[in-house]
């Protein structure tokens, strides 16, 4: 197996025993042998359990941001109605559906998680905000507080993934697309 194989083996591995058990769970031990290979394998590749779960966390985000960039770029140019957040936010549903364990990750934080995981969190909740910002001074440049009105659909939407992900019989995607309809024209109609 390659270099690169043999990694993304491991971080494969790490991340189904983080995913279902967390990172307090996802021993060296554990990794080398899931994986087959011997604790001198995995510090090659990584350097430490550290490096494992950093990589494991860069993985992860880069993955995740680029399903929303995907996800946003197929978008309709913003318009005067919700047809960008809708559309969008079906992408995320779709990515979130196919990599529930990458979404899971950063929507439900495991405990013991490495600093880099919060950091790479907040940064991509910075650049989902800046997109909500910048469609909704698009549909109405007028808005009073975009910037609060953006932090209000992001949390919205992060609650709205976790629907799926942990009750997806329920929270179906026509019932949380026709939410999103819902609320979003409240928020983008808002004047000073």
């Amino acid at each position: 197996m390659s270099g690169g194989d043999r990694q993304e083996q491991i971080l494969d591995i790490t991340h189904a025993i983080v995913d279902a058990e967390g990172f307090h769970a996802a021993t060296l031990n554990r990794i080398a042998a899931e994986a087959g290979v011997t604790r001198t394998v995995v510090y090659q590749q990584f350097g430490d359990l550290a490096g494992v779960f950093v990589a494991l966390v860069d993985r992860e985000a880069a993955r995740a941001g680029a399903q929303f960039a995907e996800a946003v770029a197929q978008s309709p140019e913003p318009a005067e109605d919700d047809g960008a957040f809708v559309h969008a936010f079906g992408g995320v549903l779709r990515a979130a559906d196919a990599h529930p364990a990458t979404w899971r990750l950063f929507l439900f934080p495991p405990q013991g998680a490495p600093p880099e995981l919060h950091e790479r969190l907040a940064q991509a909740q910075s650049l989902v905000r800046r997109y909500f910002m910048d469609v909704l001074l698009a549909i109405n440049p007028d808005l009073p507080d975009a910037e609060y009105t953006a932090r209000i659909l992001n949390a919205a939407g992060d609650e709205l993934l976790r629907l799926r992900l942990t009750d997806p019989e329920s929270a179906t995607h026509e019932r949380l697309l026709a939410h999103v309809r819902r609320l979003t024209p409240t928020l983008l109609r808002q004047t000073i």
